[in-house]
């Protein structure tokens, strides 16, 4: 039974298996197919749209301050 389940490779099955970052439905695959891209965003881990954004305590002191500043002119806040 995982066989046959596993010959579709549209299902969510067999995307888990090949690490895919989400599942697109049928017409976005065939959409991409026919672009003659051969990068899918669906395996494409650097730019993943679903992936958490960076913590603040990972930003340099520069990058903290200039934060900090904008926050201040733009009259922001939260802690984020």
């Amino acid at each position: 039974m995982t066989r046959e389940i596993l010959k579709d490779h549209t299902s969510h099955s067999w995307m888990a298996l090949q690490n895919a970052v989400y599942v697109p439905d049928g017409a976005e695959q065939a959409v991409w197919t026919l672009s003659g891209q051969r990068k899918r965003p669906w395996f494409d881990h650097e730019h993943d749209p679903l992936h958490p954004p960076t913590p603040t305590h990972n930003l340099t002191r520069r990058q903290r301050e200039d934060r900090e500043r904008l926050k201040a002119y733009f009259h922001i806040n939260d802690d984020l």
